[in-house]
């Protein structure tokens, strides 16, 4: 692994066992006689109007966060690639559907369908991982299939059709690793866009009470103490921002060599 990829992945991994396993107190304990102190031992980032402990609410949020963006790139990423290498490889009329149906849902904004969902079903974690991981399933299909189709005009694919490989083999153990940096680059981008896309909706209300702290749901309360208690706001920015640049750095820095297929725009 090269040091360059070494170092962004380090820091992930890190800010990721941070939010998991770092001990915490009890972020629904309220002391209203303790309101909007600044960070103590007892108090590591302070407390908020509530008397709430700020890095215990972070915590939280920070883990319901990954549980979204876990759950949105598991089904968007394994079932998309899947289905466009499928596509690309075997064209045809079965190529061409699903194709269509990725290209349909596209045209439906992730947001739009949330607030959809949160209308009729209401809307928590599972939903919010399980409608972001559709929404951005033909995106992910759409560079499968590019990247394989250009894959498959390759000399070694026909020498490998002429030893007898069977075709699934040909796609998921010779198409598949060769296309796999790629699409980790562009899974890197789509993953911190969960991470943003998350907490707008949490920012609004949805996926989130007040007993279930969120980023973007701690934006929203203390909005109003911007300019009197800035560190409120500032904290849990930092939080979205920090994961959402070590998910774009870990998988960047893997980024496509010269030579390598050129992404699908």
């Amino acid at each position: 692994m090269k040091k360059k990829t070494r170092i962004p992945l380090i820091i992930l991994i890190l800010f990721i066992c941070f939010l998991l396993f770092a001990p915490r107190g009890n972020y629904l304990k309220t002391d209203v006689v303790n309101t909007f102190s600044g960070p103590s031992a007892e108090h590591w980032m302070g407390t908020d109007n509530l008397g709430r402990d700020v890095y215990a609410l972070l915590l939280a949020g920070g883990v319901r966060t990954l549980e979204v963006v876990f759950l949105a790139t598991a089904i968007s990423f394994l079932t998309g690639t899947v289905l466009g290498m499928i596509a690309g490889y075997y064209g045809g009329i079965f190529g061409s559907i699903i194709q269509f149906l990725s290209d349909f849902s596209l045209v439906i904004p992730s947001f739009i369908v949330a607030l959809t969902m949160s209308a009729l079903f209401g809307f928590n974690i599972m939903m919010a991982g399980i409608v972001f991981g559709i929404g951005q399933m033909g995106e992910y299909v759409n560079q499968a299939f590019v990247l394989t189709r250009s894959l498959k005009s390759q000399e070694f694919i026909d020498a490998e059709l002429v030893l007898g490989l069977s075709r699934p083999r040909i796609i998921f153990f010779h198409v598949l690793p060769n296309i796999c940096r790629q699409l980790l680059v562009f899974m890197g981008n789509k993953a911190a866009n969960v991470v943003n896309l998350y907490a707008g909706l949490a920012f609004i209300g949805l996926g989130t009470d007040i007993t279930n702290p969120d980023w973007g749901t701690l934006l929203y309360q203390y909005r109003s103490y911007m300019t009197t208690y800035p560190m409120l706001v500032i904290w849990p920015t930092l939080f979205i921002a920090l994961l959402t640049i070590c998910l774009h750095a870990t998988f960047d820095s893997s980024k496509v060599g010269k030579g390598d297929l050129t992404l699908y725009d």
